[in-house]
């Protein structure tokens, strides 16, 4: 009996060494299961987060381009209203026209010239040897005899001659 008993014994030794044989393989294939699919699911985590922060490579082109093109439309506006201004030969004050609005621009012509009627301080000074003594000097000849009639008038303010009218008579206007 005894050899019954260890045969039993045996048997069930090696049906329990069975048993743990067959976890270990479900336990590993369970592991081998869940690594390919936290893998699989890194990857296309990946693979979604690559492709949300990638931009369409033409779209920042296509938005450039388009403002490329209003610049090119400003810019042709304004050689129109230019060439309109320069045809009538008036020295008015120029509108110009901007992302925010409409807004009176300077007192100098349409040319570039300075109008010495109605002319800062500081656009006069930017002509060729006329500095802030000068300008100031313009400003007050000009409120006292009601303005210039001409421009060649400009030499009737002290300290500036004929050298100094010849240097900006294209500069002026009046």
């Amino acid at each position: 009996m005894r050899a019954d008993k260890i045969f039993l014994m045996a048997k069930k030794e090696e049906s329990k060494k069975d048993e743990r044989l067959e976890k270990l393989k479900y336990i590993g294939l369970g592991a081998l299961v869940v690594a390919i699919l936290g893998g699989s699911f890194v990857l296309f985590w990946q693979i979604n987060r690559q492709n949300s922060t990638q931009s369409d490579p033409y779209k920042d082109a296509n938005s450039m381009q388009s403002q490329v093109s209003d610049l090119n439309k400003k810019i042709e506006d304004l050689n129109k209203a230019l060439d309109d201004a320069k045809s009538s030969s008036s020295s008015t004050t120029v509108k110009t026209t901007t992302q925010k609005g409409t807004v009176a621009g300077a007192s100098t012509d349409v040319s570039g010239q300075v109008n010495l009627n109605t002319a800062s301080a500081s656009e006069l000074d930017s002509l060729s040897g006329i500095g802030t003594t000068y300008a100031q000097r313009i400003i007050e000849y000009r409120e006292s005899s009601g303005g210039f009639k001409s421009i060649e008038e400009i030499e009737n303010v002290k300290g500036i001659g004929p050298a100094t009218f010849e240097k900006i008579k294209d500069q002026i206007t009046i």
